[in-house]
């Protein structure tokens, strides 16, 4: 079998679909993933999804001749329909992808953690934080940097491999700081302590509603962070002016 995970270039909306890709893993056993071009900007996303021992080959696009029996995999345009209240929106997106498009007998893996291999990286009792970070080419409805004024934390470098700050995101002794960006998905997939952080102003103006948003058809943001985030693990959406309290 192949899949070819080609709907989005973004990590967390990428990200939001291994639930499913181990769920076919459990039905169908290893099979080869190929992955967009442009999730090479994510240092080491290939190895990544290699030590999860979910396929017996990844590639990206670039990499492979499709052609064959290929399973397309997309989380958009489908209905959100959620076959579990606790599952995230986008996964269910891919769910109901490929029961509307190919019928595959499988059950979403909501038990899935992502694997991280032993490191030998010493991690510091202090808070660590991963904002959202400004590369070209993302989305710009959002702001970047929106935690920067956070002096005393520890920041991710996502300079570093996938698998490093996995480990170290897995590993924390407190809480991981971050807002709505990739890594607050891969943090709820390691299925660790995280503080998701936002506010109105992260959202370009004509993406706000009062002190709200209305994002992706009109959600406001307890929508937008069930869209992304399992509501039964250890996920907590909090408003920028109560992070303080919580520290």
């Amino acid at each position: 079998m192949k899949v070819f995970l080609y709907g989005t270039e973004c990590l967390g909306d990428f990200l939001n679909g291994l639930p499913i890709l181990s769920g076919l893993n459990k039905s169908f056993g290893k099979y080869d993933l190929c992955i967009r071009n442009g999730m090479r900007k994510f240092n080491g996303i290939k190895e990544f999804l290699e030590y999860q021992d979910l396929f017996s080959s990844v590639s990206f696009e670039d990499e492979v001749f499709l052609y064959g029996n290929i399973i397309k995999l997309s989380s958009w345009p489908i209905r959100e329909d959620k076959l579990d209240p606790n599952r995230p929106i986008e996964t269910c997106r891919y769910e109901n992808w490929l029961n509307d498009h190919y019928q595959i007998d499988f059950k979403v893996d909501d038990n899935f953690v992502i694997k991280v291999p032993e490191l030998n990286i010493v991690i510091d009792d202090v808070y660590y934080c991963g904002d959202r970070w400004d590369i070209p080419g993302i989305d710009d409805r959002r702001k970047t940097k929106v935690l920067s004024h956070l002096k005393e934390m520890k920041f991710l470098d996502y300079k570093d491999s996938l698998l490093t700050n996995s480990y170290i995101i897995k590993n924390l002794k407190k809480p991981l700081i971050t807002n709505l960006t990739g890594v607050a998905v891969l943090a709820d997939l390691l299925n660790v302590a995280t503080y998701i952080v936002w506010k109105a102003e992260d959202f370009k103006p004509e993406f706000r509603n009062g002190d709200n948003c209305s994002w992706d058809n009109g959600k406001d943001i307890n929508k937008v962070f069930e869209k992304h985030f399992y509501l039964n693990r250890k996920s907590k959406l909090v408003h920028s002016k109560d992070l303080e309290n919580l520290l």
